[in-house]
């Protein structure tokens, strides 16, 4: 009876651990999704704006032309050009963010209505019950102890779960930093080509290809820190308090590094520090890796002392 209990509290821990993580999620996918709505609509006011600002810019009128004659339109035009092209690629990225946590809400959604998941309040109500019966029948120090390492148990099984999918998160994300960075090395190549050594016009227009073509890896970098972001917090949602892991400032940089990182990307000094803050990222991740790798190890070391422990006990 004693093994029952305890196997069927453990089903029962995971799969509520499993829900209200599955629940957490939604509810802050579902925030996050209303925040980049606003953000992506912001976003696009402003792209309206400067579009608007260029065009008018553009049309024929006496004080333009005496700009164009001066010289001084071609400054202006240029630097509406820029900030319209800055605004272009923060709208993109934006609605780049809405598709992605629409997606993952979807994905949440249909998570959460596992059939798994629709009685168990009542099963888990109805098990705690007969549990504390059972106890008040056979309770000793030996049972209790017991019951104990049971628990523990559980709980070191759910938070493994967890730091191995957080590991696996942070293996993506290191692949799309990799690649980002092997993209931009490439346009630094180019750059520093066509500043320094007068490349002429087809390594400018090689260096703002690789440039652009760097737009969808370097989101895809950010998609996956993000995705990795949220696995460390299950990790420590799922850790004791001696069972934390240090996820430095990482997460609250990226954002504003990712959104600006192609609003000047003429410039070569610009190529050379986004690739610079990618790599710093990249072993920010790879140093948070290598800390889930010693909680991996911590835990299993714990799960076989419970295990000598149980042992003893039943042996006693």
């Amino acid at each position: 009876m004693k093994e029952t209990m305890q196997e069927r509290q453990m089903a029962l821990t995971l799969l509520k651990n499993e829900y209200n993580r599955i629940s957490r999620r939604l509810t802050d996918a579902e925030q996050r999704l209303q925040t980049a709505i606003s953000e992506s609509r912001r976003l696009e006011r402003q792209l309206t704006k400067e579009q608007r600002d260029v065009m008018k810019l553009g049309k024929f009128s006496f004080l333009n032309k005496l700009k164009e004659l001066t010289g001084a339109w071609d400054q202006q035009m240029q630097k509406e050009i820029a900030e319209a092209a800055e605004a272009e690629v923060a709208f993109n990225e934006a609605q780049k963010h809405v598709e992605d946590l629409t997606q993952e809400v979807t994905v949440l959604k249909e998570a959460s209505r596992n059939p798994d998941y629709v009685h168990l309040q009542e099963d888990w109500i109805e098990f705690m019950q007969e549990k504390e019966l059972w106890i008040r029948q056979n309770d000793s120090a030996s049972q209790a102890t017991l019951q104990k390492i049971a628990d523990d148990r559980v709980r070191l099984r759910s938070m493994i779960r967890e730091v191995k999918e957080a590991k696996e998160a942070g293996v993506k994300a290191v692949r799309a930093l990799d690649q980002a960075i092997g993209k931009l090395s490439n346009a630094e190549g180019l750059s520093m080509w066509d500043t320094f050594l007068g490349g002429g016009l087809l390594v400018s227009a090689l260096k703002y290809s690789e440039v652009n073509s760097s737009d969808d890896l370097v989101h895809q970098a950010q998609r996956a820190l993000r995705h990795y972001e949220t696995e460390l917090m299950d990790v420590q949602e799922a850790a004791t308090a001696s069972f934390q892991v240090n996820r430095n400032d990482i997460f609250t940089f990226t954002d504003l590094f990712f959104d600006n990182i192609f609003s000047d990307f003429a410039v070569h000094s610009r190529i050379t520090e986004g690739k610079s803050k990618l790599n710093e990222v990249l072993q920010d991740v790879r140093h948070i890796q290598a800390q889930l790798d010693r909680k991996l190890d911590e835990a299993a070391a714990e799960l076989a002392n419970l295990d000598a422990e149980e042992k003893s006990i039943l042996l006693a």
